[in-house]
């Protein structure tokens, strides 16, 4: 499992469990993940604003990462800027966030679909 999944694996079990992300965690997080604290902050955030529908995802990572892609092309990116500007925000390669947006969005319409 790579560190990107297990990073936003523990966020998402933070806001499943109700506890606030203080500064000793957000260090914690830092240490362990090498994240910015901005990065750690801004993603806990997403994770808290979607709580509801955290039992219906089965991939934190490609939910997340489809999201922030989505958030990027509402303001004006393309969808190749979109996935870079992931990809750079967490230190991966383009091809792996397309990938796991495009897993993302398949497991959503066949949700839709069923």
């Amino acid at each position: 499992m790579s560190d990107n999944k297990l990073f936003l694996e523990e966020l998402k079990y933070l806001v499943e469990n109700e506890l606030l992300l203080n500064e000793s965690i957000v260090n914690e997080l830092v240490e362990r993940y090498n994240k910015n604290p901005f990065l750690i902050i801004q993603l806990y955030q997403i994770i808290v604003k979607n709580r509801c529908l955290l039992p219906f995802f089965t991939d934190i990572e490609s939910a997340v990462y489809d999201y922030i892609v989505n958030e990027e092309m509402t303001h004006e990116k393309t969808y190749y800027g979109a996935t870079l500007y992931v990809a750079d925000m967490f230190d991966t390669t383009q091809t792996y966030i397309k990938c796991k947006v495009n897993q993302s969005r398949k497991i959503q319409n066949n949700k839709l679909s069923a």
